[in-house]
């Protein structure tokens, strides 16, 4: 009882700090790159993740305002929501741990404020009232079940919610980015939103078309993991080239990739996926995580720590690298027009 009263006289407190814990899980969200990254969902048109910041943000200013009522409520129709979107995990048998968290998070912040000041001796108001209530603003009585908010936000969230989800044993393990043969490598290692790398791509471009044409040159692709959303572009890049894996496929999807990142305004998955298919770029479900580890690998065999970064090698016995975008346009370029002719 000792502590109940306790968690009672803190209840705003505790509130606060488990609003703040959700909004904290959803930037974890953000870079979610297991399982539940195939998992998505949004409430009329608007990301999933950001309506649960803006949740937790209107529960944190209501808990500031000292206005519980009003915070039941919300809180309990969150609970209906929650309810919804477990249902769907269950259904697609895909399970996001953050998303999981958000929901628990929810959970706790409903028996915190839990209060029932609507007691009866008649059976259906006890069964109604069983999941707590509280007082409509403006109005002395009757007060609010919270059964009926729960059933509220189960109700919106069927109407607005549209999701998909993959399960993870269907992803595929992408095929690594390295197009033609020869005992001659070109290894071109770029950060979609490094300016000079934004730079090279273009005036490689032609020089990559022209190496693949020839068959004589074998070019490896390493994204660089140096922004905040290289790994949602590099995952993209992948995905492109598991569905079409031709070396001219390759140099389209990442010619587009790097313009949206030079455009800096695609930074959602749903809108890149939707930009890269606009282009007629097809797209693949697939676990890049493989991959990811083995350009970490090559990273730390060859000491790749900046980019725009190029390798020129020749078998196991001569390796050369250009470290900048000044070697790449003064002296790589010359040299494959020079010892790969046209």
């Amino acid at each position: 009882m000792n502590l109940y009263r306790r968690i009672v006289s803190y209840r705003l407190a505790l509130t606060i700090v488990l609003a703040v814990a959700g909004i904290v899980t959803m930037a974890y969200y953000v870079s979610c790159d297991t399982a539940c990254s195939y998992l998505r969902g949004d409430l009329l048109g608007i990301d999933l993740k950001y309506v649960g910041v803006g949740y937790m943000a209107l529960i944190i200013l209501l808990a500031l305002l000292k206005q519980a009522d009003l915070l039941r409520m919300l809180v309990a129709a969150g609970i209906g929501v929650e309810v919804f979107l477990v249902s769907f995990q269950i259904a697609e048998d895909v399970f996001c741990p953050f998303c999981l968290t958000f929901g628990v998070l929810v959970v706790l912040m409903y028996l915190v404020n839990y209060e029932r000041a609507g007691m009866t001796t008649r059976w259906h108001h006890s069964v109604i009232y069983f999941f707590g209530d509280a007082k409509i603003p403006w109005i002395d009585r009757p007060r609010m079940p919270l059964l009926g908010m729960m059933i509220l936000g189960w109700l919106f969230v069927s109407f607005a919610f549209s999701g998909s989800a993959t399960p993870v044993y269907a992803a595929e393990t992408p095929g690594f980015p390295s197009y033609g043969r020869g005992a001659w490598e070109l290894i071109v290692c770029t950060d979609y939103f490094c300016n000079p790398c934004q730079d090279v791509e273009n005036e490689l471009a032609p020089e990559l078309e022209r190496l693949l044409a020839s068959g004589s040159v074998r070019i490896t692709f390493i994204d660089f993991p140096g922004h905040r959303g290289s790994g949602l572009y590099a995952k993209y890049f992948l995905a492109a080239v598991a569905a079409d894996p031709g070396g001219a496929n390759a140099l389209k999807a990442r010619k587009i990739l790097f313009s949206l990142a030079a455009g800096g305004k695609v930074d959602d998955e749903n809108v890149l996926a939707a930009a890269l298919r606009s282009q007629k770029i097809p797209l693949s479900v697939i676990d890049p995580k493989p991959v990811f580890k083995q350009w970490s690998g090559l990273l730390k065999q060859y000491d790749i720590d900046q980019t725009p970064t190029c390798l020129l090698r020749f078998s196991s016995t001569y390796t050369k690298k250009y470290a900048d975008a000044e070697a790449i346009r003064g002296k790589l370029i010359p040299e494959l027009r020079k010892r790969f002719p046209r």
